[in-house]
């Protein structure tokens, strides 16, 4: 099946991300979890192929060996499924610290830094 490449110039340059974290209803509220959380990031395209998507993928290969998990913050929070690793102390301490350093240091502080 052949299929026709999109044109460029037809799509935003900018790719938008948003995400929600904790329960948004207030009828009850979780003691364990009384937060909630929306986070937008917005980038260019470019941005994203070529600082975000590699230094994501640099991560996830230093720790799983693939690029197929997927960042769930309830699983890393809870430590479970790919993240039960992160049951060990020094495992824990050293992800969180290098997933801290892609996004305030690394691959994300350039996106701060833009001007738009």
């Amino acid at each position: 099946m052949s299929r026709t490449r999109i044109d460029p110039s037809t799509l935003s340059d900018l790719v938008v991300y948003a995400d929600e974290s904790g329960d948004h209803g207030l009828a009850s509220i979780d003691i364990g979890y009384p937060i909630f959380a929306l986070a937008f990031v917005i980038m260019t395209r470019d941005e994203y192929v070529d600082v975000v998507t590699p230094a994501l993928q640099r991560l996830k290969f230093a720790y799983w060996g693939h690029d197929q998990v997927v960042f769930h913050e309830r699983e890393i929070r809870k430590r479970v499924g790919p993240f039960a690793m992160l049951a060990d102390p020094s495992t824990n301490e050293a992800f969180l610290g290098d997933l801290t350093d892609l996004i305030t240091g690394g691959a994300f502080s350039s996106l701060r830094s833009s001007n738009r």
